[in-house]
């Protein structure tokens, strides 16, 4: 099973892994790294976060920001191991996905959570009622 180390800024990586929990239950195998201030703890705490989920299958770390402090103290790390991967732009969806499909290869999780990630990105668009009028050609 993948393990994952789920960090961000602030709060970020608590309330999506209270959100995911709140909708499917406690989950295993998971880090929550909230970043504060201090980059050389936050190193610390990733890599020891990355050996606790390690199980043989991999680690994603899921970051809220690309280019963040957070991104950026995990891709450093992962630059020199093959089975971790970093995913920036975390969203409710999909994290659920990754969740949910933790027994795939580490390339076909990513392709699969990127993927729900994506497509679950919406706007609300307001239909327009038709009017007796519309419908008749008025």
């Amino acid at each position: 099973m993948i393990g994952i180390v789920l960090t961000g800024h602030g709060s970020f990586p608590t309330g999506m892994l209270e959100s995911v929990q709140l909708i499917a239950g406690e989950i295993k195998q998971v880090e929550v790294i909230p970043f504060e201030e201090d980059v050389t703890i936050l190193e610390q705490v990733v890599f020891k976060a990355i050996d606790n989920v390690e199980t043989g299958s991999g680690v994603v770390c899921f970051t809220d920001l690309a280019g963040g402090t957070p991104f950026n103290v995990c891709s450093r790390i992962a630059s020199d191991k093959d089975n971790i991967r970093v995913v920036a732009g975390t969203n409710l969806p999909m994290l659920l996905s990754g969740f949910f499909h933790r027994e795939l290869s580490l390339d076909a999780f990513i392709d699969k959570i990127l993927k729900d990630g994506k497509e679950n990105i919406k706007e609300f668009k307001k239909i327009q009622q038709q009017t007796e009028e519309d419908v008749a050609g008025i």
